[in-house]
């Protein structure tokens, strides 16, 4: 069978995507047999956009969500738009309280979906992922995202650091996460900000760590070392956002 276009399934990311209408869905396959209210809410919608739809046997809808978990659903879609630094830095549009996410040699797709579904939830809209190092939007990423990709715009960046600068030169405040940072609770952010989070074992890289104006951490108890990569980004979002008063 040929399949076009970018692999996205499960139910939450099939349903954002067709809701957004960001870009034009190519095909859908449903697995034979399965009937449930949430799949027909998606038929729905599919139709109503003219998406070509196809009955297949569950092997082959795991054969073309890579055996991910896909609830049943697979849809084709044009490639996720990225967008520009210079256009992303024209869309703030007088913007002050922005906070941005940078993720820096996150190569986990559970981790990375999870900071994309929490940076929507917080209004942390826009997001930087350099090209080398850092696990790309894979269909893993959606699936872990729930669909919050369709409500980001991102940027793809070649070099963070450069990237950095750039953004200072705008008059972005710079946070990275880092265990021995200040702590959250004891932190007033500048805005507009950008967060980066680190590698889930090495975190920050010490180049990346000197372009930051401040580095925050989150109160700990106990024995554990630190927090999962994607839980510890969720926090500090959670607390820049509510303090930027973008929640």
């Amino acid at each position: 069978m040929n399949i076009k276009g970018e692999v996205i399934y499960g139910v939450h990311p099939v349903t954002e995507t067709l809701r957004s209408r960001k870009r034009n869905v190519l095909q859908m396959f449903i697995v034979k047999g399965r009937s449930n209210a949430h799949l027909d809410n998606i038929i729905v919608m599919a139709k109503r956009m003219n998406v070509p739809l196809l009955r297949v046997d569950v092997s082959e809808l795991d054969r073309i969500a890579g055996r991910g978990n896909h609830q049943g659903i697979v849809i084709t879609a044009e490639p996720l738009r990225m967008m520009g630094l210079s256009d992303a830095i024209d869309g703030l549009q007088g913007r002050k309280n922005a906070v941005w996410l940078a993720v820096d040699e996150i190569t986990d797709p559970q981790n990375l979906g999870s900071m994309l579904r929490s940076a929507a939830c917080f209004g942390v809209d826009t997001v930087l992922l350099p090209e080398h190092r850092t696990v790309g939007i894979t269909p893993a990423v959606h699936k872990a995202a729930c669909g919050a990709i369709e409500r980001l715009t991102i940027v793809r960046l070649v070099n963070l650091n450069n990237t950095v600068r750039e953004l200072k030169d705008h008059g972005f405040w710079v946070y990275g996460a880092d265990m021995k940072g200040t702590p959250i609770n004891k932190m007033k952010y500048n805005t507009p900000a950008l967060l980066i989070i680190g590698s889930e074992g090495t975190g920050l890289r010490e180049k990346t760590r000197e372009h930051c104006d401040e580095l925050v951490s989150i109160p700990q108890k106990g024995t554990i070392d630190s927090l999962n990569a994607g839980v510890a980004a969720a926090i500090v979002m959670q607390d820049m956002a509510i303090k930027a008063r973008l929640v």
